[in-house]
């Protein structure tokens, strides 16, 4: 009869085994014999009589076999964290690489300064794959805002305004300005290798600022106008905004200084019950108006 390979059994029936054995051996039975009670070699038996306290400090489980865990990683699962943590927390001029976002160049510098092991661009890319990380469009905010006093006036002056505009049944709407570039593109789409989608723009720059109001709801209301905003430009937005409008409208605005201008301030006065101005803590110094 073909004898029985020890190493098919699963590991809880390898255990229960070694149990079995080295109770007959404490028994008195020759290791012969418990080889051949378990179909197992006389020198396994022979074995485990002698790593007798090991398997039982392994409750008789065997020896684990190949390599342990993360034992061929380049990058131990410590650095791993550390340098995750680095992307997640920091930008790359502040742990000194001369980069001002992450790409897998910045990475790239990052590994090699925290393991010096210098992975070529693929392996960054399976390495910021395995992190979570994908590529990302940065968000922008201004350098000179403060988010602290921003929090603050979010937390203290803000919920005020909203209290009033429940008493007053007024509706409170957001005013920023922005410029709009007609010959920009950021979309991806999907399309065959090696047939990169084309699209046709105008080859004459063109581009027109634009002054939006938007509810918390995501209501928006817009105007476009051309180069900076003057103060005319603020107040024609304004009786547009106000016109047809049943409801008293509170608008929250930065501190460019045509805001604070003293003919639109003249305007809202004399419009006190259709809309009211409002301006949060300074996101940097005024704008000279004209």
């Amino acid at each position: 009869m073909k004898k029985r390979d020890f190493r098919s059994l699963d590991e809880a029936t390898q255990a229960e085994l070694r149990r079995l054995a080295c109770r007959d051996l404490d028994a008195g039975t020759s290791v012969h014999a418990v080889a051949s009670r378990y179909d197992v070699h006389y020198e396994t038996v022979r074995d485990w009589k002698r790593k007798r306290q090991e398997l039982e400090r392994r409750e008789f489980r065997g020896e684990r076999r190949g390599r342990e865990k993360d034992e061929q990683k380049l990058i131990q699962p410590k650095k791993e964290t550390l340098i995750f943590n680095i992307i997640k927390d920091k930008t790359p001029d502040a742990v000194g690489i001369k980069a001002t976002l992450w790409d897998r160049r910045a990475i790239q510098a990052l590994v090699k300064k925290k393991t010096r092991f210098s992975p070529n661009l693929q392996r960054v890319s399976v390495y910021t794959k395995r992190w979570g990380l994908t590529p990302q469009r940065p968000a922008k905010y201004a350098s000179e805002q403060d988010r602290e006093k921003l929090k603050e006036w979010m937390t203290r002056d803000y919920p005020s305004i909203v209290v009033r505009a429940k008493a007053e049944k007024a509706e409170i709407h957001w005013g920023d300005e922005t410029g709009v570039a007609l010959s920009t593109y950021h979309a991806r789409g999907y399309a065959p290798s090696g047939q990169t989608p084309a699209l046709r723009l105008p080859v004459k720059r063109a581009r027109i600022s634009m002054i939006s109001s938007i509810t918390n709801r995501g209501d928006i209301q817009f105007m476009l106008y051309e180069k900076g905003l003057r103060v005319a430009t603020f107040l024609t937005f304004l009786k547009r905004l106000v016109a047809h409008r049943k409801r008293k409208l509170f608008l929250i605005v930065d501190n460019l200084q045509v805001h604070h201008a003293k003919r639109v301030a003249a305007w809202v006065e004399g419009h006190r019950t259709e809309v009211e101005l409002f301006f949060p803590a300074p996101l940097c110094a005024p704008v000279q108006s004209r």
